[in-house]
């Protein structure tokens, strides 16, 4: 496996020269939301030196867990003035794709990382965003719909003020959005056309659904020939249960990988109203 370790190393090397000094990173401790609660553990990373409170962007991990698409997005989101919450869903309360819970288990767990982050001092409570991968892609967007919202926050709570789902089940996401339609915070959503899971041909349809009942709430941006887990380090093909023909291919795809980090990037600094002062 000294082959995998090269890769692995190289990758780093490549993805990160761009890493900044991280400065008030912190471990976070906090709870989910529903009745039967479980205790869980995030990482917080400020940007450098900021003298007034800062937006952040709630990093939620595929079904791998926490993994190299956290180092890679990371520094970029820092150098925007975004400061990024980390969570960890899987450690301790699953091992792989054979036992983890099912998808709905972890929206009480996401809304009460907003929760916390909100009370942090260091943080501006109207400005939190969310960004996942895979399994964390499809809570993002879930996270997006009125009902959900009002289900673990209450009716007259803000959820999300933005969402960025990476490569999510888009052909199971219509069915958290009924008649009460999404919250109205913008969504970005980003998959490759080659997804096992069948993104690149059912995400376009969802989108257009969505949009149809609110107007330009989601953007979309499919890259050809990219497959599941183009942002994430190394590559891997293996039996996937609800994947095409249950074999599932994970691959990094640099090109698709570098331009998804500069589009939610932008489409963040937007959604969160940063000044134009702030380092891009």
């Amino acid at each position: 496996m000294a082959w995998v370790r090269i890769s692995l190393a190289l990758f780093i090397l490549i993805a990160l020269p761009e890493c900044t000094s991280q400065v008030n990173r912190q471990t976070i401790r906090f709870k989910g939301l529903e009745p039967t609660t479980k205790n869980f553990s995030g990482i917080l990373t400020l940007p450098e030196a900021p003298q007034q409170k800062v937006p952040v962007v709630i990093l939620f991990h595929g079904t791998a867990g926490p993994d190299s698409r956290y180092e890679f997005h990371r520094p970029a989101l820092l150098e925007a003035g975004i400061a990024t919450f980390e969570v960890d869903f899987k450690s301790n309360i699953y091992t792989g794709p054979s036992d983890r819970p099912p998808v709905e288990t972890f929206l009480p767990w996401a809304f009460g990382a907003l929760v916390a982050i909100r009370s942090n001092p260091r943080i501006d409570p109207e400005r939190v965003a969310i960004m996942g991968f895979s399994l964390g892609g499809h809570i993002s967007v879930t996270a997006a719909s009125r009902k959900v919202v009002k289900k673990w926050l209450g009716p007259d709570e803000q959820g999300f003020t933005a969402h960025v789902g990476f490569y999510p089940a888009c052909k199971r996401l219509k069915k958290h959005f009924d008649s009460t339609g999404p919250t109205g915070a913008p969504i970005l959503i980003m998959s490759g056309e080659k997804d096992s899971w069948g993104d690149g041909e059912t995400c376009k349809n969802f989108c257009d659904w969505l949009n149809e009942k609110q107007p330009g709430v989601v953007s979309l941006k499919l890259y050809p020939d990219a497959h599941h887990g183009f942002d994430r380090a190394g590559s891997w093909k293996g039996y996937a249960p609800f994947a095409k023909n249950q074999t599932a291919i994970l691959q990094w795809d640099p090109e698709a990988a570098y331009d998804s980090r500069k589009r939610a990037v932008s489409f963040l600094r937007e959604a969160l109203d940063l000044q134009p002062n702030i380092k891009p």
